[in-house]
């Protein structure tokens, strides 16, 4: 069986590693501590709605005490470590999934209530729930001026 060549996963991927250099780079520039290099880049969905935003991180065969999930600042730090588990007398033929350390800076566009994150892996799939700081509603109010 040919296994063909996906371009488009080749331009995510390099999407995604561009985009870390970039955050590291900023960091850098902010005085920011650099995250450690990736070893490999997990493939995430983050969603936002009205009251929270969702994030959907693909994270097979992770052990989740490996997996470590940080809001610091409007920004959501996804780090972890995906371990090879050896087999003894191993004689591979093909080496496609990706092993090592991982790091994830996303910024969020809101505040987030860090007393109500919620954290949820089942799977291979972790799900994090992270409810805004909720405002209260706001008020339009005439301001009148004098002039002397």
């Amino acid at each position: 069986m040919v296994k063909r060549a996906d371009p488009f996963r080749d331009l995510v991927n390099l999407g995604e590693m561009m985009s870390r250099l970039l955050d590291d780079e900023v960091r850098h520039r902010l005085g920011h501590q650099p995250s450690p290099q990736s070893d490999w880049i997990p493939q995430v969905d983050l969603i936002e709605l009205d009251d929270k935003f969702i994030l959907k991180a693909d994270l097979p065969g992770m052990d989740k005490k490996e997996i470590n999930v940080e809001v610091i600042e409007r920004q959501l730090i996804l780090k972890g470590e995906r371990r090879m588990k050896k087999i003894s007398e191993e004689k591979y033929h093909r080496l496609e999934c990706a092993y090592g350390k991982f790091s994830r800076v996303f910024p969020l566009s809101a505040e987030i209530d860090c007393n109500q994150v919620s954290a949820v892996y089942l799977n291979g799939i972790l799900e994090v729930i992270l409810p805004k700081v909720k405002t209260g509603p706001t008020k339009k109010i005439s301001v009148q001026c004098q002039v002397e």
